[in-house]
């Protein structure tokens, strides 16, 4: 009966090893925090301030990226808080602008980071009185938000920058998979059976 037991704990342990390794070779999920220091804010109806803030976080997952390092919006989730305003990916419009790559990362270091992050919010509907830009990339990016005036036709008649900020990305974090969970806690799980078996 011993035997069977170091047998089984073994085999689990080896399958946390084996399969927490698979799943860091396969990809991973990264998530990195928003940073903005918005150098400039004019009275809007989203209570963006000036100065340093974290305005959300994006997350990702290099499996989906193709093999240039571009993710395309089904392996990005994005979390934007600036101001009163709450936006995720659905409310984006990169897509409406010929912009379907939202992310990119370096696919020689697919773990350093994003290279760049280029997202689109109209305020609301087909003909906003707001456009928020959200760019980022490695070198520095921006947030931006335009106010839009329309004359009686309905064409741009003006936009006022109304607030700007530069941008950058927090550290690394990776996201543990479920299936690298399971398999751990199954291990665990083994060795405390062990444990409270031998007293």
């Amino acid at each position: 009966m011993k035997y069977l037991k170091k047998v089984l704990l073994a085999t689990g342990l080896i399958a946390t090893t084996l399969g927490m390794s698979l799943s860091a070779n396969a990809g991973a999920i990264i998530q990195q925090d928003i940073y903005a220091n918005v150098e400039f804010a004019d009275f809007n109806p989203f209570g963006i301030t000036e100065g340093p803030q974290m305005i959300g976080s994006v997350t990702y997952n290099t499996d989906l990226a193709d093999d240039a390092g571009f993710l395309f919006n089904e392996g990005v989730e994005l979390d934007l808080s600036v101001g009163s305003l709450m936006l995720s990916m659905a409310d984006s419009e990169s897509v409406q602008y010929d912009l379907p790559v939202v992310a990119g990362f370096n696919p020689f270091d697919p773990f350093a980071g994003l290279d760049f992050m280029i997202e689109v919010f109209n305020l609301y509907g087909d003909m906003p009185d707001y456009v928020l830009t959200l760019d980022i990339s490695s070198f520095g990016g921006f947030l931006l938000l335009d106010e839009v005036f329309y004359d009686q036709n309905g064409g741009v008649e003006d936009v006022f920058e109304i607030v700007f900020g530069e941008t950058t990305l927090g550290e690394v974090t990776y996201v543990p998979e479920p299936s690298a969970l399971v398999l751990m806690l199954a291990g665990l799980g083994l060795l405390v059976r062990r444990k409270v078996a031998a007293k």
